[in-house]
């Protein structure tokens, strides 16, 4: 019997929580029995879809294989490389049956299904040089807002998107706000969009791509699918949406597949079963990489999840939904060989009702927030022989490298954890110290949950100037004291030669620092553990080398400040190279005059490649009281990055 699913046994057949056995997608291919084919530079969709007469769309060979499905015949679906413009659906309906269905690339990666078309009858604007525009018959509006989030910018709302020669150009939403590597839409007035590519493009022969699909691929209520070998790219969805996503299925398998330059989220399951990600990538997408979202019984093994959250940082939100791995009430889990870099969020996020989940090999580094983050999960949740480095350069208090916020039964076992802003271990919760209440989705039972029942063993542990080991953000009292009573942490390294007092907790005052002794002592805890620098650098799977050179742009504010009318909001940047970057930087604004009787200035013109710059707004007292939005911009030759952030006068 052919069965084409990831054969790792030993792993996936753990028995944990009681004796409870964890699935994977088990698709077996050799129920097959027809075969179809598609080449869009050759084929017609009024050919049989053989290889000598194939299809030319994958949606025509989808509703012939959805067709067999329901006569009980399982198909395998070939396809020709190319670029396919189109959106694959697979509905629901009470005729399905669990016969398998593979859509698959005859040449791994050279298959990709875009969200974007080729527009041409690009016109110069003759008062911006450099500038072009067209007509856009679109009138998409603002994605809806999430009422339970941060407050969002317009720009985190907007689903455009545009593509030069393969390179993104940045969105602004006015004309004015318009430089080289961005682009501006209409969709009120003129209906026009406008562009101001790379300095020389020659639009003669440029290929521009306007993202106009929300989703690549759908399946609903589906059973025994598989996606093999194939890249899906420039979908347009809203925020909180994934270009390829499976709801309420099972036995799904993604082997071998891309999901990059989503606007939104590259692929997502949820409220689906039994499933297998493996050897997959999800690159640049504007929120995140891979998302589940109430879902059981998957592995997921040897996938990437680069440079996410980049839509979302355009209005300055870091982490809310966001990540290289965001999984939402996911039970039951397996996670190997994971890697996350240079996302502009956290790198991997158990966010709220995760349950049973063992994490193993993965590394987390360079991303601008938490390495791993575990938040509101009851847990247990297993880490072991992992490589978590170099996260959370904007420093932040919260921040750093393992993060647990009302969590519980959180394992750390043989893990490096090294050079994270911040500090490299974090146990949050809420201000006043108060349990955060949390409901399992598959029984219903509610969790009031505070940190504790930690495990600590056999893990190196090291920091370098301003960096804490550890740090206890909870309130003095029946939080600190269940987390000391329940913690369980020995035969570990720790090292910092750069700070005297690495410790923080919560006794005998809020923020109170203590050495190495102090921390054995206060603890009752790590007896057999060791304060000793390690023999040889432990970071050493953590390096990566980003795909180019680019900077971020990023608000250490979060994209927000509130003040008193008649004084100043000084609103502070940083730019943060990423992949070599070393060149020079100025500064733009716009905004301001919409506030009246405000004015600003930059406490610098240019930054060197890398650095802080800070924005002064400084109001009037007889400035209306209100939320503005500012747009501040960064330039840099041909890239654009901004961040908007908001004003709030009181």
């Amino acid at each position: 019997m052919k069965v084409r699913a990831l054969d790792l046994c030993a792993v996936a057949c753990l028995f944990l929580s009681g004796g409870l056995l964890w699935g994977q997608a088990t698709v077996n291919e050799s129920l097959e029995k027809a075969t179809l084919y598609v080449d869009g530079a050759n084929g017609l969709d009024s050919n049989p879809g053989t290889q000598a007469s194939p299809f030319k769309t994958i949606g025509k060979a989808e509703r012939v294989a959805d067709g067999n499905n329901t006569r009980r015949v399982g198909t395998h679906v070939w396809i020709a490389p190319g670029t396919y413009r189109e959106a694959v659906i697979l509905a629901s309906s009470s005729k399905n049956t669990s016969l398998p269905m593979t859509f698959e690339a005859i040449i791994p990666g050279a298959v990709v299904i875009s969200g974007a078309d080729v527009w041409a009858g690009w016109q110069a604007v003759p008062k911006i040089p450099g500038a072009y525009r067209r007509w856009f018959g679109y009138v998409w509006q603002p994605c809806p807002t999430d009422p339970l989030g941060p407050f969002e910018q317009q720009i985190v709302l907007r689903r455009e998107m545009v593509f030069v020669n393969g390179t993104p150009l940045t969105q602004v939403l006015t004309l004015k706000d318009m430089a080289t590597g961005s682009f501006y839409v209409d969709e009120t007035q003129n209906h026009e969009i406008y562009m101001k590519p790379a300095a020389g493009t020659d639009m003669n022969s440029a290929t521009v791509e306007v993202s106009t699909r929300p989703v690549l691929f759908m399946a609903q209520n589906r059973s025994d699918i598989v996606l093999r070998g194939l890249t899906f790219e420039q979908g347009n969805s809203c925020r909180d949406q994934d270009e390829v996503g499976f709801v309420g299925s099972n036995n799904i398998l993604v082997d071998n597949d891309s999901f990059d330059w989503g606007n939104a989220g590259g692929v997502g399951f949820s409220t689906t079963n039994n499933f297998t990600v493996q050897n997959s990538r999800a690159m640049h997408n504007g929120q995140r990489g891979f998302r589940s979202f109430e879902a059981k019984y998957g592995l997921w093994t040897a996938n990437e999840a680069d440079y996410s959250n980049w839509r979302g940082a355009q209005g300055g939100i870091y982490g809310w939904g966001g990540g290289g791995f965001h999984f939402f009430a996911q039970h039951n889990n397996i996670i190997n060989g994971a890697k996350a870099f240079f996302n502009m969020t956290h790198g991997v996020h158990w966010d709220t009702d995760d349950e049973n989940v063992t994490a193993t090999t993965l590394v987390s580094a360079g991303n601008l927030r938490v390495g791993l983050f575990a938040e509101k999960s009851e847990g247990p949740i297993s880490i072991s022989n992992s490589y978590i480095c170099s996260n959370s350069p904007l420093g932040l208090y919260f921040d750093g490298g393992l993060s647990l916020r009302a969590s519980t039964y959180v394992t750390s076992t043989n893990n490096v954890i090294a050079n994270n802003g911040g500090s490299q271990i974090q146990s949050i919760g809420d201000p006043a110290g108060a349990p955060v209440p949390v409901t399992n989705y598959e029984t219903g039972q509610v969790y009031n949950l505070v940190t504790g029942n930690v495990t600590m063993t056999s893990n190196t542990i090291e920091g370098t100037a301003d960096q804490q080991l550890f740090d206890d953000y909870n309130q003095a009292g029946t939080s600190w004291s269940n987390f000391l009573t329940t913690l369980d942490s020995d035969n570990n390294t720790w090292w910092n030669d750069s700070v005297a007092q690495p410790f923080t907790e919560p006794v005998p005052a809020y923020f109170t620092t203590v050495t190495w002794p102090g921390w054995q002592s206060s603890t009752g805890q790590d007896k057999h553990s060791i304060f000793k620098q390690p023999a040889v650098d432990p970071t050493g799977p953590c390096q990566a080398s980003a795909d180019a050179p680019d900077y971020w742009f990023v608000n250490q504010d979060q994209g927000a400040l509130t003040v008193t009318r008649g004084s100043s909001a000084v609103f502070t940047l940083l730019e943060i190279p990423v992949g070599g970057f070393n060149a020079a930087t100025s500064f733009t604004d716009s905004g301001v005059a919409q506030v009246p009787g405000a004015t600003s200035t930059w406490s610098q013109k240019s930054l060197p490649g890398t650095g802080v710059v800070q924005y002064t707004v400084t109001t009037d007292v007889t400035t209306p009281r209100g939320r503005y939005p500012l747009v501040l911009a960064a330039h840099s030759g041909n890239i654009m990055h901004t961040v908007t952030v908001l004003l709030t006068l009181k």
